[in-house]
Order: C-alpha cells, then sequence, then structure tokens
C-alpha cells in the first residue's frame, strides 16, 4: 500500500478527539521503558503487573498514529482502562513500534508480534498466563492487533533465542476506530476459528479513513466466519450504540473479562 493511506490515518488521528491523547495520571508503570527487541529503538514497553495470586491474563494495547507517529502512552481512556483491569486482576502492557520511515507494514506487525513473544517469554517471571492473552489498539493499532489475532503464529521453534521459540497468538482482540487498510491488511488473514472480536467506533461519516463501514466489513467477515464478534456505534454514525450505561470502557474490560474466564 502507498504511504498517503499512512499520512491520511496521521491527519484523522491528530484531528480526532482529545482522548487519543491523555494526561498520564495512572499508576506508574510495574516496568518501564521495558526492551522488548533489540532491532529498534522503538521496540520498548511499559507494563503494569495486576495483583494476583494465580498467573494473570494480559491486555496488550497499540497506539495509532498513522504508522507515522503515536505513542505508548497514548491509550483511549487511559486511567479507567488500566486501573479497571487491573482492579481485575488483568496485567496490561502499552508497546511503541517502529514507523513507516523505518520499516514496512509488514515489519512493523512482526515488530509488534516480537512484543507478544517477549511478554509471553516472561510469562513465569511476571506471573501472566500465556494462554489468556489479548490485544487492542486505535486506528493504526486497531490493524495491529486484528493482524496478529488473524495472522499465523510467528514463533520459530528452532530459534536459538528462547523469545522467537514463544508463541505470537492471542485470544481476544479490540479495535476502536477500525480505519482504511482494513481490506488489505486484515480481512485476507481471518479464518474461521479466530480469536473473538470487539468493535468501538464513534466516527462520523465524514471520516474517511475511520468511516463505519471498515467496522461493518470487519464484522461481516466475522459473521461470515462465525467468528465471535461485538460491533457497537455512536451518535455520530448509524450503528447501534452501546447499551444504556455502558461506554467504550465498560465494553472492553466486560469483552476481555469474558473472554479470559473471569467473573463479572
Amino acid at each position: 500500500m502507498k504511504r498517503s493511506f499512512a499520512l491520511a490515518i496521521l491527519f484523522a488521528v491528530a484531528a480526532g478527539p482529545a482522548a487519543i491523547s491523555l494526561p498520564c495520571a495512572a499508576p506508574a508503570p510495574t516496568k518501564a521503558d521495558e526492551k522488548y527487541d533489540t532491532r529498534h529503538e522503538r521496540n520498548v514497553l511499559d507494563f503494569w503487573q495486576a495483583k494476583s495470586d494465580k498467573p494473570a491474563p494480559i491486555v496488550i494495547w497499540f497506539h495509532g498514529g498513522g504508522f507515522t507517529q503515536g505513542d505508548k502512552k497514548q491509550i483511549i481512556d487511559r486511567d479507567a482502562v488500566i486501573d479497571g483491569f487491573l482492579k481485575r486482576g488483568v496485567s496490561v502492557a502499552s508497546c511503541n513500534y517502529p514507523y513507516l520511515k523505518d520499516a514496512s507494514y509488514q515489519e512493523i506487525m512482526v515488530h509488534c508480534g516480537h512484543a507478544v513473544q517477549f511478554l509471553r517469554s516472561k510469562a513465569k517471571e511476571w506471573n501472566l498466563d500465556p494462554k489468556r492473552f489479548g490485544v487492542a489498539g486505535v486506528s493504526a493499532g486497531a490493524l495491529i492487533s486484528e493482524w496478529l489475532g488473524y495472522h499465523e503464529d510467528l514463533a520459530k521453534p528452532g530459534s536459538a533465542d528462547p523469545v522467537e521459540r514463544c508463541s505470537s497468538t492471542v485470544s481476544a482482540v479490540g479495535a476502536y476506530w477500525q480505519p482504511m487498510g482494513t481490506d488489505e491488511l486484515v480481512k485476507p488473514l481471518m479464518r474461521a476459528g479466530g480469536p473473538p472480536l470487539i468493535l468501538f467506533t464513534d466516527a462520523p461519516a465524514s471520516d474517511s479513513v475511520h468511516h463505519p463501514k471498515y467496522a461493518r466489513t470487519m464484522k461481516s467477515k466475522a459473521d461470515d466466519l462465525k467468528i465471535s464478534a461485538e460491533l457497537y456505534g455512536g451518535p455520530k454514525n448509524d450503528i447501534a450504540p452501546p447499551p444504556a450505561g455502558e461506554t467504550f470502557t465498560t465494553l472492553f474490560l466486560k469483552f476481555f473479562g469474558k473472554q479470559f474466564g473471569l467473573k463479572p
């Protein structure tokens, strides 16, 4: 795909809601700027460890920014999301990744897959359940999360690198502001038996990059393949909104909690 796709997402994200860039008032990470790979300087993540007597599930967040900007501190409804997961015994990670000036789309996705593998390699040390890994993101981060969810496992069993021997698979996927690039980067990878998906978009039809049709087409593809999928819209589009009293944050907390087998 052409870089104009990335630039279009960049401009749309820059003009998006303030929730994309919130002040950092969440609990301090247990591990900050942890290097998950040495192949690029941006391959770092923040990790919040949930207090749990048993190995905890984890949700891994990938930021937006059109693959040309953005940072791991940018999490939608950051305070509520991090606190909400931690209080439910779910650990959280948020990852940076290379920009298009240094890597192709495919290469960026593989870098992000390595972040998942790195975290799985830390399962024993950081008290994580390797069978309960979820990914989520906004815009470009939504595409990354879905790519990881539906791409074949990146594990290399014969590798000398113990991280590369770990699986990149996940058991649940969350996407906010499904963007253009959906047809090229994600839909061709989807197969029956893929992980459950939650989609949330309050973008209007005037937003050509995050047009609601992209979320609808993901839901339609998932339905065709009998992949469990939830889709919620907002007052600016014609997609059914969340039930009364529910928000993006509460829906995502409940969705991942359900996929991880947690009590409501």
